[in-house]
């Protein structure tokens, strides 16, 4: 505990009164009462000891997005208080307010992994301003942030650049009339002949009964390119109706399907680390995030993650709750 600015500026004043009454032999009024001041204010803020913080959870979510951060400091006094944020959080998190008071802001994820909300920061005065306390209060709150997930280019681009032998998978059904947006390859040119009319080939997907096993690696340093690979290509695996299996070096998920399946997809490469996996041999889809940049194998075929991908500048965040 210590003075303020304007503490000592009472205390100064006094000590001055003092003086100049010891000189002419009449007290003064502030030589008496800025001291008693001073010693109130201090008995104020020892007296109300330190604040407590309850908190609200913090929502998981995707780098870029911004979450609202509330918690109740429950005390007496003016206090400035300061919400410490672990490196990948971005925020305005100091304000000063009369205790008790409800501290509301808002933080961005700039960086996924485990990061970390508190401790919190609390400088306590009492009303006047003359006494200051600083406490660090232990209140914490934890916060998964997912890798991003990036838009692959085409509505076709799962099944024709990662899912193996992805013509095996489809079956011929029927053939029907040219609409825009149909791809020519799928054009039957003989049977659009005799009727002067376009018409397409269309297909049944058997997709939907198979599986994919997506093996993710990464050299030091470069885990976050990795898993944000993989989940690019998880998710959209997902969209597509397969089963999906991950592995990354530090853990793997079973194959499944569904928005709990999903989840656990994102929250084992929010944590993913960099290093080898011994799927690579086994999977579908291997991964591999080095200094020359992240590539994607499918059945010996390697490809750049950037080729493949609609614009790495906008990633979707996607609907998923934490």
């Amino acid at each position: 505990m210590r003075p303020t600015r304007r503490g000592f500026a009472v205390l100064a004043v006094a000590v001055a009164a003092l003086l100049v009454s010891a000189r002419f032999g009449q007290p003064g009024l502030t030589a008496v009462a800025g001291p008693l001041f001073v010693v109130a204010a201090a008995v104020q803020v020892r007296w109300s000891g330190a604040p407590t913080v309850e908190r609200s959870r913090l929502r998981r979510g995707f780098p870029g997005e911004t979450k609202p951060v509330e918690f109740h400091v429950d005390g007496s006094g003016i206090a400035t208080v300061t919400d410490r944020l672990s490196e990948g959080l971005e925020g305005e998190t100091t304000v000063t307010k009369s205790l008790p008071a409800t501290v509301t802001y808002r933080v961005t994820y700039t960086a996924r992994g485990e990061q970390q909300v508190g401790p919190v920061e609390a400088m306590v005065t009492d009303a006047l301003g003359l006494i200051r306390e600083r406490y660090t209060i232990e209140s914490r709150t934890a916060v998964l942030v997912y890798p991003p997930v990036y838009r692959l280019g085409g509505t076709d681009a799962f099944a024709r650049t990662f899912t193996p032998e992805n013509e095996d998978r489809q079956s011929f059904d029927r053939l029907r009339e040219y609409v825009s947006g149909d791809s020519l390859r799928d054009v039957h040119w003989k049977s659009s002949a005799k009727r002067e009319d376009l018409l397409v080939k269309e297909f049944t997907d058997n997709r939907s009964d198979r599986t994919l096993l997506v093996a993710a690696e990464a050299q030091r340093g470069h885990a976050d390119e990795m898993a944000a690979a993989a989940a690019t290509i998880t998710m959209a695996a997902l969209e597509s109706g397969l089963a999906v299996e991950l592995a990354v070096p530090n853990g793997a998920v079973e194959q499944g399907y569904g928005d709990t399946h999903r989840t656990r997809l994102l929250e084992l490469l929010a944590r993913a680390d960099a290093g080898r996996t011994d799927r690579a041999d086994d999977a579908d889809v291997v991964v591999m995030a080095n200094g020359d940049g992240v590539t994607v194998s499918v059945n010996g075929r390697r490809q750049s993650f950037a080729d493949v991908t609609a614009s790495r500048d906008n990633p979707i965040a996607g609907e998923v709750n934490g």
